[in-house]
């Protein structure tokens, strides 16, 4: 299986696409997504990375709490992940896996 991907900055922020090769056929998905609102990353430990394991930020748990009843993981984690200065606060069922979160609000 092959697989490679290409990262795109943008005035708006940063888009990575994925592609895989499986089959002689390919499949294609956005990757890690960084905006000024929000960001979609990979939890791997303390890192936040991009689909090819590249750090795009640090991560920490907030909170968690089990998940009895999901196919996906048996906890569920509120995590704020810090990149380039900005904290983006979201949910994910930990390492190895998707995170998605919204820039969170500053205090007034």
């Amino acid at each position: 299986m092959k697989h490679r991907s290409e990262t795109i900055e943008t005035p708006n922020g940063r888009i990575e696409i994925a592609t895989v090769e499986f089959d002689g056929r390919e499949f294609t998905a956005l990757g890690a997504v960084v905006t000024e609102d929000s960001a979609t990353g990979y939890i791997n430990g303390s890192d936040l990375t991009d689909w090819e394991s590249k750090r795009i930020g640090s991560v920490r748990v907030v909170s968690s709490w089990p998940m009895p009843r999901s196919w996906q993981g048996s906890r569920m984690y509120q995590i704020e992940a810090t990149i380039n200065g900005i904290v983006y606060t979201g949910r994910g069922f930990g390492n190895g896996m998707l995170w998605r979160g919204k820039r969170k609000r500053t205090k007034r």
